[in-house]
């Protein structure tokens, strides 16, 4: 199956004003978001009943339910509603606000500027054909600052959005984008004809040339998106040529951008899809400015910042280090008073020296030392002492293996096993003995302590969670030791260390939080952290 080249938005209907109505009857239809969703046809179609009910749909009901599926499809895609683990569909803040009857077209407002490719639903499984790779884009901010272009007279037709803006993949490609228009408004009527065949063709998405009949494919999705687009009052509907219009409103615009530097492309999609969704579908009132994002620097200190983030991109929460630290770090490539200046801008908070780097390298490390490296200095950030590879106290049944990285709060140990499997990690049964008659056994007495929990860090998904509670009996049985076990993804782990430093957790309260998580389970998203927790996210 070809991927997807061309922007795509569920669309039940069109019109955002309606996006409440949708909400309530998916409330009302599951009992207050207490019945459970996935693969439950009876509720969906339960839920089209409801829509039909309050004039949002014909009063025809699917015989699987595909209708409310459809919708329910919308609702996530604009990070309404996310279904958890347990297939339940549950309302994020912002849905909370507009059920509550809370700045409704505000909030609707700023899920439609914020609709981002990819989002929750779009990397879900249900979800087909997939994007091609590469797409970092707000489509609905694009194409406003496409209409409000002045080098496009300030107006794009309905024909430019399908071939020029429904095939840009970046939010930096405006200016490309921009001149790609203005030669093809430059080109004969033949030339143009050409272009868009060229356009059709590239994409993968047609084997033949057949321009016009393409346009009709992607036209219905292109007037859902100027649709969306007057909805924010950012741009005006062009009833000439069914494409958009600018505004002349100097506030209005002030307003906008913004928006924009309040709500950029969301990253947290590339590594925890459930915990994207909560962070995108924040109400306008409780979602928290980030420090810095207001802050237009000069190019000399933006350079500088650019550096600062290179060099210290293999720390996960740089303002978690010491001020010693962060200055020895900064020395590599600053004069020592530099670094010393920038090193108390970081811990006083003045700019956010944290990249994307440590998490993106971190959940596609090629170097299994290297991950363990990384694992570990997550666990420090936690507040923990580590110690990478100690040598056992004892050498039970001869065992001589040394775990990844010991952790202890100066009161219990906490052996941490990472495994950095591309794809799931399978808790298997020899793995299972290794840790409880191998390293649970062998560091019995580490230090005048015993361990008491341990953990696998994960590159990706795991599974098999009932050998954590086998582990837990061999320990017992074998060692006389009471152990409690988890397995978490290398993500939530991450998140979790970003949530505790951007909340100013103070560090001896950190090991506290992670140890109330070994229940035996297994966590993939930071959701199910938060969830066992206490975090309101």
């Amino acid at each position: 199956m070809e991927p997807r080249n061309f922007w795509f938005v569920t669309r039940p209907l069109r019109d955002p004003q309606y996006h409440a109505d949708g909400l309530r009857a998916l409330q009302q239809a599951t009992n207050n978001f207490t019945k459970p969703w996935k693969g439950n046809r009876e509720l969906h179609r339960k839920y089209e009943q409801f829509l039909a009910d309050a004039g949002m749909k014909q009063n025809h009901i699917s015989r699987d339910g595909s209708g409310g599926r459809t919708w329910a499809a919308m609702l996530k895609t604009y990070n309404y509603v996310y279904e958890d683990e347990n297939g339940y569909l549950r309302p994020t803040k912002v849905a909370k606000a507009i059920l509550n009857g809370q700045k409704v077209p505000e909030n609707i407002k700023k899920q439609v500027l914020t609709l981002q490719i990819p989002n929750g639903y779009f990397v879900s499984k249900a979800f087909r054909p997939k994007y091609a790779d590469g797409y970092r884009i707000q489509p609905v901010i694009f194409l406003i600052r496409l209409a409000n272009d002045e080098r496009l007279n300030k107006h794009i037709s309905k024909d430019e959005i399908v071939l020029f803006a429904m095939t840009a993949k970046r939010n930096d490609q405006l200016d490309e984008q921009v001149e790609k228009i203005i030669a093809y408004r430059n080109a004969s009527n033949a030339d143009k004809q050409q272009m868009a065949a060229k356009i059709f063709h590239t994409s993968g998405d047609i084997t033949r040339i057949d321009s016009r009949k393409d346009f009709s494919k992607y036209g219905d999705v292109a007037t859902t998106f100027t649709i969306l687009c007057r909805f924010t009052g950012y741009a005006q509907q062009d009833h000439s040529n069914g494409g958009l219009k600018g505004i002349d409103n100097p506030k209005l615009w002030k307003e906008f951008e913004l928006y924009c530097q309040r709500y950029p492309f969301n990253r947290r999609i590339d590594t925890d899809p459930m915990f994207y969704t909560l962070s995108a579908g924040l109400d306008v009132d409780t979602y928290k400015t980030q420090y810095g994002v207001n802050a237009k620097p000069a190019s000399r200190t933006k350079k500088r910042n650019i550096k600062v983030k290179h060099l210290l991109a293999d720390y996960p929460q740089p303002e978690d280090l010491t001020l010693q630290e962060l200055t020895s770090i900064l020395s590599k490539e600053f004069i020592s008073s530099e670094a010393q200046k920038i090193a108390e801008d970081i811990k006083a908070k003045k700019f956010n020296a944290a990249s994307d780097s440590f998490i993106d390298s971190y959940l596609h490390e090629e170097d299994n030392l290297e991950f363990e490296r990384k694992t570990a200095r997550i666990m420090r950030g936690l507040g923990f002492n580590v110690e990478m590879h100690p040598d056992p106290s004892t050498s039970f049944n001869n065992s001589n293996e040394n775990i990844d990285v010991m952790a202890d709060n100066g009161e219990v140990l906490v052996l941490v096993d990472a495994k950095n499997y591309s794809k799931n990690f399978n808790l298997s049964a020899a793995l299972r003995n290794v840790m409880a008659n191998s390293y649970l056994a062998g560091y019995k007495g580490f230090n005048g302590l015993n361990p008491k929990y341990y953990c696998y860090v994960t590159a990706n998904t795991s599974s098999n969670e009932a050998n954590l509670q086998k582990i837990n009996e061999l320990a017992k049985n074998n060692s006389d030791l009471d152990v409690h076990g988890m397995m978490i993804s290398a993500s939530a782990l991450y998140w979790l260390l970003n949530y505790c430093s951007e909340n100013n957790i103070p560090e001896e309260e950190r090991p506290k939080m992670f140890l109330k998580l070994f229940t035996d389970k297994a966590y993939e998203s930071f959701v199910q952290v938060a969830n066992v927790l206490g975090i309101d996210l």
